[in-house]
């Protein structure tokens, strides 16, 4: 019985030794580290899984369009980019291309209108990002007092190719009775020669309020008891320009006392008949590959251009941003 006890003492011994001898450790500490990995560079605000991004456009052979989009770097390292153009099903009539804005920015005095009384102005044309405007300051050279119910009245007008016009945007001067004074309007120009040297503004068929055109504003009440800065804003959609095209200004200022009435116009020699133009470039190709540097964004457009005797059907255009090589 006593040599029973010592036999289950020793195997008890024996088991707390083998515990003892197992509690050992496989390793010191442990780090976990959960990552949310983002795409170093986004389209128009998106990644990958949210391609690809789908417009829709109905053209005619021998039109153009441009649409405007945006690459956002959002990585510390510098990133080469390329843009890939894939046409289906056929490229032939297609040419697609990739620009960029050159910050435009330009300031004139404006000049005498023919023999009319002369009263400059300041007209600062800047690139304020997807558009272009126009500020007319009608008291930059004024030197007196304004007295008066006057008024003031300006005119952008656009040629999309520098040298015939396209359209003018204006406040309506009298010169069509259907709106009343000071109401923006839009009137496009007559290519085929009718009208008043092709200009129909009177008409209110050729006439339609800029409130109710996409990508163009007006700002700025053609009365100075409303306006007494004296200050018109024209703005207008970059995709309603040419990457070149050229523009040209009419302002009045009337119903003050004398000597604060007059005309002015720019660039010289500058007559509805026969309209000169200034040249601005406020877009410019991006050069494929190109870098994008950290944090940077970079705002571009996709300009689509169709030949004249382009095949009618549906064309799929894609561009792929891609990394380089």
């Amino acid at each position: 019985m006593q040599r029973k006890k010592m036999l289950i003492a020793v195997l008890a011994i024996a088991l707390l030794v083998g515990v003892v001898s197992a509690a050992t450790i496989s390793y010191f500490g442990q780090i976990k580290v959960t990552t949310t990995v983002s795409q170093a560079v986004l389209v128009d605000g998106k990644s990958y899984v949210d391609m690809p991004i789908e417009e829709m456009a109905t053209v005619a052979g021998g039109e153009s369009f441009c649409r405007p989009h945006w690459l956002t770097s959002q990585t510390s390292v510098p990133v080469n980019l390329q843009f890939e153009t894939t046409i289906l099903p056929d490229a032939t009539g297609v040419t697609v291309s990739y620009l960029k804005s050159t910050g435009y920015k330009d300031t004139v005095k404006t000049l005498a209108y023919g023999t009319t009384v002369y009263y400059p102005i300041d007209v600062i044309v800047e690139d304020i990002g997807s558009e272009i405007q126009w500020t007319f300051d009608f008291f930059a050279y004024n030197t007196t007092s304004m007295q008066g119910d006057g008024k003031f009245a300006g005119c952008v007008i656009v040629s999309l190719d520098g040298i015939t016009p396209d359209f003018q945007i204006h406040n309506n001067d009298g010169t069509c009775s259907a709106f009343l004074w000071g109401t923006w309007l839009y009137s496009p120009y007559d290519k085929t020669g009718g009208g008043w040297h092709g200009w129909h503004t009177s008409e209110v068929a050729w006439s339609t309020e800029v409130e109710d055109i996409e990508g163009i504003d007006a700002t700025g009440n053609m009365y100075y008891v409303d306006n007494s800065e004296g200050k018109l804003v024209i703005t207008i959609d970059k995709t309603k320009l040419n990457a070149t095209f050229g523009w040209a200004v009419y302002a009045s200022q009337f119903h003050f006392y004398a000597p604060n009435n007059g005309y002015s116009v720019y660039p010289e020699g500058f007559d509805w008949a026969n309209i000169p133009f200034k040249s601005a470039m406020i877009l410019e190709p991006i050069t494929s590959p190109f870098t994008l540097y950290s944090g940077e964004s970079l705002d571009f457009y996709i300009c689509y251009k169709f030949d004249l005797l382009i095949e009618a059907g549906t064309y799929y255009i894609y561009t792929t941003v891609k990394p380089y090589p």
